[in-house]
């Protein structure tokens, strides 16, 4: 009797000691994993010490004068300005610039009001493409880059990647961390929205171009932004003014401009850019930037992109023609839009947000689904540390 207690007490130390070794070895693997956290699952951490309204406001990028309440803003005195609109992103726009010392002193006032009122750092951002679409470098008087026309007719990518590293580089120097840039529309026939704008015809070539250009402003570090998804190369009016569509096939949408934006998620792009363009054979009813199923179903099931969505300004007439403020704001969250592009309208589309949330026209879940993005972005990026 004794020997087989003996033997039972053996064997149960034999277990114990392979339970523990497996333990140790599970303990190892989640430091492992803790050495090089995931960054969405970092932002959800982040985000259980945000309000409601804090993350609402992540979802919004505005205009200084948004902020201040005032026609033009060169400068942000009142450094509680981002308690009213606790805004993720600040685009900046010509009007906004003035001089070197002016627009460091601006950008500066942005992150100092970030920072007063609690909220991780926005966004900064500016369109600058080169050539005449370069708000600093035209107002400034500053060495900027070719037009992307110029630089396509090259045929040499490095020629982008020197533009991309030359506007990074003056775009880091002013604070501003964001570029709406590269523009990776495939030039299909004369689109005048994108005159001198497009690396050209051929969707090799424009890929290559914008890829590269993108890899001189992430060297600098600034984040870069492709444009105009799906692509505006067969708009024959520009949708600043006017609501355009096209109704081109999926299959030619596939085997032309849709090869720069795939290629640009496939080598991880960080945000792209959706156009107001009514594209028939995608969604017949919604433009793009207020379209599930554009967004949802083609750019994030069928190409396989999880990063940061932002529409372009909803202020354009394509989008002002057809829809409310409050209208194209719950539509474009819905849709499945990250981030709002709202000059002009960032106090109203915030109302508009906190509304629907409130009425349950969008759920929390919803918007926390974006958020979770944007801050993975702001970690990856090293806007928050």
């Amino acid at each position: 009797m004794k020997k087989i207690c003996l033997l039972l007490a053996v064997m149960m130390l034999f277990v114990n000691l392979i339970c523990l070794a497996e333990d140790d070895e599970w303990i190892v693997e989640e430091v492992q994993e803790n050495r090089a956290p995931d960054p969405v699952n970092q932002a959800r951490i982040l985000m259980r010490w945000m309000t409601d309204e804090e993350k609402i406001g992540q979802m919004l990028m505005v205009a200084p004068e948004d902020l201040t309440g005032e026609k033009l803003s060169q400068r942000i005195t009142d450094a509680d300005v981002f308690t009213a609109i606790p805004a993720g992103g600040v685009i900046l726009y010509g009007q906004n610039i003035a001089s070197h010392e002016q627009l460091a002193a601006l950008t500066g006032d942005i992150y100092k009001g970030a920072q007063n009122a609690g909220l991780y750092t926005p966004f900064v951002a500016v369109d600058e493409e080169g050539g005449y679409v370069a708000r600093i470098a035209n107002k400034l008087g500053l060495e900027g880059a070719e037009t992307a026309e110029e630089i396509g007719l090259s045929g040499n990518p490095e020629d982008a990647y020197q533009a991309g590293l030359r506007i990074g580089g003056y775009l880091k120097e002013y604070g501003v961390n964001l570029d709406l840039a590269p523009v990776a529309d495939v030039l299909i026939s004369d689109a005048p929205e994108l005159d001198g704008r497009s690396y050209g015809k051929d969707a090799q070539l424009v890929s290559l171009m914008s890829g590269r250009m993108a890899d001189g402003l992430r060297e600098q570090g600034i984040i870069p932004c492709f444009k105009h998804f799906p692509g505006h190369g067969t708009v024959t009016r520009n949708a600043h003014n006017v609501p355009v569509q096209h109704g081109r096939t999926y299959e030619q949408m596939v085997n032309n401009e849709l090869i720069p934006f795939q290629d640009a998620i496939d080598n991880g792009a960080e945000m792209i850019m959706l156009s107001h363009l009514k594209a028939t054979a995608l969604d017949q009813e919604y433009p793009a930037s207020l379209s599930h199923l554009i967004i949802e179903g083609l750019l994030r099931e069928e190409m396989g992109y999880n990063g940061v969505v932002i529409t372009d300004a909803l202020r354009m007439d394509a989008i002002r023609e057809e829809y409310s403020v409050r209208e194209a704001v719950v539509l474009a969250v819905n849709a499945g839009a990250d981030i709002l592009l709202v000059p002009g309208d960032g106090k109203a589309a915030f109302q508009a947000l906190k509304d629907a949330v409130e009425k349950g026209e969008i759920s929390m879940e919803r918007i926390e689904d974006s958020v979770a993005r944007i801050i993975a972005l702001k970690i990856k990026s090293g806007l928050i540390k």
